[in-house]
This record gives structure tokens, sequence and C-alpha cells, in this order.
């Protein structure tokens, strides 16, 4: 039990020194590797609304032409 609460001890004060920023330490590679991705993600939804507006668009274009070709 005694053990276990220098552990205890040891861990806290170990746990309190100087912070440092995350992509300082041994998960900076794997944040950047997140950021990219989210980055990609972004492009893709930015390019997927374009494609969207075109479509609507287009179809509207369509229901248009359409239209008046029946004469309405």
């Amino acid at each position: 039990m005694r053990m276990l609460a220098i552990i205890l001890l040891a861990l806290m004060i170990v746990g309190c020194g100087e912070k440092k920023e995350i992509k300082d330490t041994v998960f900076g590679s794997q944040i950047k590797a997140m950021e990219k991705a989210r980055a990609v993600e972004d492009k893709l939804k930015q390019g997927e609304e374009k494609n969207r507006e075109a479509l609507k668009a287009s179809e509207n274009q369509d229901d248009e032409a359409g239209q008046k070709s029946q004469g309405y």
C-alpha cells in the first residue's frame, strides 16, 4: 500500500511538470496527419456542394426547357 502511494505521488509530481504543446510531443505527427485529413475532407465537402449546386442548376434549366417545348 505504501509503495502504491509513493508511485501515485511520483506520477502527480511528474504530471505537473512543464506544459508542452501537443505538436511538440510524440503525438505531433499524428496531429499533423489529422489536420491534413480534415483539410482534405473540407475540400471534398466544398466540391460536393459545388456539384450539388451545378446539378440543381442543370435540373432547373432542363425543367424550363421541357415546359417551353410542351407549350406551357
